[in-house]
């Protein structure tokens, strides 16, 4: 029989709104769900409510809010966790714009509660990005390099609140209005890739920028990579449905594969994770297995 845990909820407060929150109380104080919950404003104040936590022994952590409170607080947790981490469960509460991880790995908002009283988890694996400096960070979802990382960074700077499904296809067509193409030489489980890439994907995700089904291939226990060499503006827009209906890996410019390590070796890649811009190449990508639990049916 599974143990119900007692939860930590971490209320992301720029993405979860007080109605959203008060509707996820409401279901789990009447379903007799055991939680406590905190409210965070900025990311030094999430780092010291986990490491408060994680000293207090709390193992059970769900986020409200959407990929990004997923990606700072489940990489804090791995940090200041360490070795221990894979013993620390995690789920989210969706509250966010883009909620691209809760397509692929989250319980439908209708299940949670019955998932909370079962207490069921399962492993959870990450892709580990290394920069030479020693820099490390975790991609919960997927890891997006060139034209899907220069999008992000132009939502970085946007300062304008809609909706993920929105703002993305926005952001996109405006950064197809640059020069959108990028050099790379890419060595991929030992094998060389080279030359002008459009796009490169990465993940156990399936989903990104709010609802895109570029990585249809992923699967449990295997990453997916897609690459996608340059093509015509009228190809890049006639094609955009192709990045919703799961048939983008058809296309002739793409490359679609399973991957155990991806090192993106020359400079000048834009690199994001989870939605969040993480800066540039050279980087490499790694799998790491069962590094945390995931809340499961």
């Amino acid at each position: 029989m599974a143990v119900v845990a007692h939860w930590s909820v971490i209320i992301n407060t720029s993405t979860c709104t007080k109605r959203e929150w008060e509707r996820w109380q409401l279901l789990m104080e009447n379903n007799k769900i055991s939680f406590k919950a905190y409210a965070t404003e900025s990311i030094d104040q999430l780092s010291n409510i986990l490491s408060l936590l994680l000293g207090q022994g709390n193992q059970s952590f769900l986020f409200a809010g959407g990929d990004g409170t997923l990606h700072h607080g489940g990489n804090l947790l791995v940090q200041l966790a360490g070795e221990m981490s894979s013993l620390i469960t995690i789920g989210v509460l969706p509250c966010g714009t883009g909620n691209d991880w809760v397509r692929t790995f989250g319980i439908h908002p209708a299940r949670i509660i019955e998932s909370l009283k079962a207490g069921q988890s399962c492993p959870l694996h990450l892709i580990r990005i290394s920069w030479p400096d020693g820099t490390i960070r975790y991609a919960f979802n997927m890891v997006g390099g060139a034209l899907d990382a220069a999008v992000v960074k132009s939502l970085t700077i946007s300062k304008v609140k809609i909706p993920g499904s929105i703002k993305y296809p926005i952001a996109l067509i405006k950064t197809l209005m640059r020069p959108h193409r990028w050099y790379g030489v890419l060595k991929i489980d030992g094998e060389i890739y080279k030359g002008n890439w459009l796009t490169l994907q990465a993940g156990f995700g399936k989903y990104c920028g709010g609802g895109m089904y570029v990585l249809p291939h992923a699967e449990t226990d295997k990453a997916a990579l897609l690459l996608m060499k340059p093509k015509s503006l009228f190809r890049l827009f006639t094609s955009l449905p192709a990045l919703y209906n799961g048939k983008v890996r058809q296309q002739k410019e793409a490359i679609s594969l399973h991957f155990s390590t991806v090192e993106i070796q020359n400079d000048g890649i834009p690199i994001e994770a989870d939605g969040e811009w993480l800066g540039m190449s050279p980087v490499n990508l790694t799998i790491s297995y069962g590094i945390l639990q995931r809340l499961s049916f």
